[in-house]
């Protein structure tokens, strides 16, 4: 009987001690889940804290897109909508950080970013800092280059994929810390004019772009919802269309001669042709009549024929266009050629991941 008690005392040690064991467990792997904090974590408070901080303050927001105003999270904690950054970052073993939140105008709407800084520990990044900052001038080859002014990606395969919209896009270049995309697969397909032309006595085009049916169609795609959400709408900026036409014996590259008119606060457009003569980096490549302008050009392999915003100089009714070989050729504007639309990335939009292969495109969020 005695050694019957004994095991049954011994049991019950066990089971207690197994008990015990248990709920330490749970503690930590609640703690471990629950109980850290994460950047993330204290950006999303920030951004909390301000978007409460002026809907309690709606006049000190933007009323232009061209207008930002910022606040600081010492600002935030001051007015009483954000605990103190000690208090936020006292689970994350002495890391020191501090935040600014930026607001945009965005249409109807506004835009917050987030920037929170804890030295080396972690920054928030934006998407052109991020590849301004890691990825290096090239000189030769594929890659980003200075030029005129802007970073450019030049060259057979650059590393400029992005993901945005659940689309798949290319960098073009960065002006300003915006940065240009063009669509990087099929989307709709139509003339770039089909009026009555006077001077061709028929239904050839006018190669006017700012009132072109092409320019009718980008308007509607960009309005509508099945194209680009109004949440993907806000991380866009308006830009300039450059339509100055050109002949196409034309050796200026530089922008000069269609920048020389524009279209202006447009949100979606389409690629002037110079842009797509500065991708290629071989040396031959001068005008539109040049053939080598399709050789180490990533914007040359498509299996299609697609539009350009520049129209020809020397009439009235053609359009530039970039043949599924690769080739620029004058087209007359009521042919049935692809749309590639173009639009730019607010300066401060954010990196989430990604190194710009197409297995592995830029993330923005």
């Amino acid at each position: 009987m005695k050694n019957v008690g004994t095991k049954k005392l011994l049991w019950i040690s066990i089971g207690i001690l197994g008990i015990l064991i248990f709920i330490v467990v749970i503690l930590l792997v609640y703690n471990s889940i629950f109980g850290k904090v994460t950047y993330q974590d204290i950006e999303n408070k920030v951004l909390a804290a301000a978007k409460k901080y002026y809907s309690s303050n709606s006049s000190l927001l933007p009323t232009s897109e061209n207008q930002e105003v910022t606040t600081t999270d010492a600002s935030l904690t001051a007015a009483g909508f954000l605990d103190s950054m000690s208090e936020l970052t006292k689970k994350m073993d002495g890391v020191t950080c501090s935040a600014k939140v930026i607001v945009n105008y965005a249409g109807s709407d506004y835009r917050y970013t987030v920037l929170l800084d804890c030295g080396e520990n972690y920054s928030t990044k934006t998407l052109s800092s991020y590849i301004e900052e890691n990825e290096s001038r090239v000189y030769d080859g594929s890659g980003l280059y200075d030029l005129n002014g802007e970073l450019v990606y030049r060259g057979e395969n650059p590393n400029n994929y992005v993901n945005f919209s659940n689309k798949k896009w290319r960098i073009v270049k960065i002006t300003n810390q915006q940065i240009m995309l063009i669509l990087d697969q099929k989307y709709e397909r139509g003339v770039w004019d089909d009026r009555f032309n006077v001077d061709r006595d028929r239904s050839d085009g006018i190669n006017d772009f700012a009132v072109s049916r092409i320019y009718e169609a980008l308007v509607d795609g960009y309005q509508g919802t099945s194209f680009l959400t109004e949440s993907d709408k806000k991380l866009l900026v308006s830009h300039a269309v450059y339509i100055g036409k050109r002949n196409e014996n034309d050796n200026y590259n530089d922008g000069s001669i269609e920048k020389s008119v524009t279209v202006e606060g447009q949100y979606i457009g389409l690629l002037p042709l110079y842009d797509y003569f500065n991708a290629s980096i071989d040396l031959n490549c001068s005008s539109a009549i040049t053939p080598s302008c399709s050789n180490y050009n990533y914007l040359n392999y498509y299996d299609y024929t697609w539009w350009t915003s520049t129209a020809d100089s020397t009439n009235t009714y053609r359009v530039f266009r970039v043949s599924s070989d690769g080739s620029v050729e004058s087209s007359r504007a009521a042919t049935n050629s692809y749309i590639r639309p173009v639009v730019y990335l607010a300066s401060d939009i954010l990196y989430r991941g990604g190194n710009g292969t197409e297995e592995n495109p830029y993330i923005i969020k």
